[in-house]
């Protein structure tokens, strides 16, 4: 289905889509370290990228990345840091303004997925979809890939694995040192998950990509089609369930997302992270 970017289309062009697939895509990411082996921007063009793939499905308009709209990012070199309440102004009045140019379904999907941000996306688009419509999700990429035990890393398997695929062309696995333990690979290069060295691969990253968007798409097709929030409400209990603390699957997250197998890891690890944050 034909899509639009927003960026190098006329208005003629983006008032007639609105008449056939109200949807907006708005990519969000961060400029921030990801290693020596990936792009530093990376988040945003992943996201730009799944986003991309979801519009040529249903249609609708493709935003630029905001990639200046990401908070808590990790304390290596350049990599930006913005307050938490500047990343709230500027997703409320990008949800505002999209309503009012006529959107009925908006995704703001984020690469870069800091615990805090995930809770403002999501916070702020119930916030507006209780005025509904239109309606908005907002959500990390790993919402609609729960079934591939993925629930998001940095710098590490899954990310490597996904820009692998995406665009390989900028990943350059071997500037990143073989045989380093969990920890090393945090503190030195800021790899956080299953070592990307060993583990990614583009055939990982295409497999993602594809359980990624063919979920999202679904979403914004109902949406779209049902002039509800229903279908976002059921993403969102979907994840709710995956990361319930009772939940066997918080196991795996601390075992092999984060790639923690003892408990000293585990405090050491914990230390780091907080002692770390921005």
């Amino acid at each position: 289905m034909d899509y639009i970017k927003f960026e190098t289309s006329r208005p003629g062009p983006i008032r007639g889509m609105l008449g056939k697939a109200p949807a907006a895509y708005v990519p969000i990411g961060a400029l921030e370290w990801h290693g020596e082996h990936n792009p530093l921007g990376l988040d945003g063009l992943k996201a730009y990228a799944l986003c991309e793939k979801c519009a040529e499905k249903t249609g609708g308009v493709l935003f630029p990345p905001m990639f200046w709209a990401a908070s808590d990012t990790m304390p290596f070199p350049f990599t930006f840091h913005f307050r938490r309440k500047l990343i709230k102004v500027l997703v409320r009045q990008t949800l505002e303004q999209l309503k009012g140019f006529g959107f009925q379904t908006i995704v703001l999907l984020t690469g870069h997925y800091p615990p805090s941000l995930i809770k403002l996306l999501r916070k702020e688009c119930e916030r507006f979809n209780r005025k509904g419509p239109p309606f908005a999700i907002g959500a990390p990429e790993q919402v609609f890939a729960l079934d591939l035990q993925y629930y998001g890393d940095h710098a590490g398997m899954w990310e490597t694995s996904i820009m692998m695929a995406l665009q390989p062309e900028l990943v350059k696995l071997e500037l990143m040192p073989e045989g380093l333990s969990t920890l090393e690979r945090l503190k030195k290069f800021g790899v956080m998950g299953q070592d990307p060295r060993k583990k990614a691969s583009a055939e990982l990253g295409q497999k993602a990509v594809l359980e990624i968007v063919k979920n999202l798409t679904e979403v914004v097709e109902q949406t779209l089609r049902d002039k509800n929030d229903s279908a976002i409400k059921e993403a969102y209990r979907k994840y709710d369930d995956a990361l319930k603390i009772l939940s066997p699957k918080i196991f795996y997250l601390i075992r092999d997302a984060l790639d923690v197998h003892s408990f000293r890891e585990l405090v050491g690890y914990g230390y780091w992270t907080l002692r770390n944050r921005p």
